[in-house]
Formats: C-alpha cells, sequence, structure tokens
C-alpha cells in the first residue's frame, strides 16, 4: 500500500508550527520569572496562613485535652 503524502506546503508548515511552539513554551520558561513576579510573595502568605490555622488547630486540641481532664478530675473526686 502506498503511503498518503503531504502537499508541499503542508510539509513545509509542520515543522514551522512546531518549532514556533518550542520556542515560545522556551521562551515563557527562560522568562518566568517576569511572568510570575509575585509567586515568592503569594506562597509567603499561603505559609502564613497555613501556620496561623495549624497553631489554632493546636490551641484548640489543648483546650480540649485540658476540659477533659478536668471533667475527669471532676468525676473521679465526686466519686
Amino acid at each position: 500500500m502506498k503511503q498518503h503524502q503531504l502537499s508541499a506546503a503542508k510539509r513545509r508548515t509542520k515543522p514551522i508550527l512546531f518549532g514556533t511552539l518550542i520556542v515560545g513554551l522556551a521562551t515563557a520558561f527562560f522568562n518566568r520569572h517576569r511572568f510570575f513576579e509575585d509567586v515568592e510573595e503569594l506562597r509567603a502568605q499561603e505559609r502564613e496562613r497555613n501556620e496561623a490555622k495549624r497553631l489554632e488547630v493546636m490551641e484548640r486540641r489543648m483546650r480540649q485535652i485540658d476540659e477533659v481532664a478536668k471533667k475527669r478530675r471532676a468525676g473521679s473526686s465526686s466519686d
């Protein structure tokens, strides 16, 4: 069976399109610090929020543990 052949224009256009795509991606990667200047700032804010949430959860857990301990002490002293 004979393989389908592309026209001359398509044979020339395909490498140009793929080359343009690759050059565009390489340029975006090379200049990513310009496109995403505030990424570090956003990451720092996200870390602060996560840290604050974690501290709040830890404080809540400690309060719950203290409350349970008080209830147990109150329950065991009334026996």
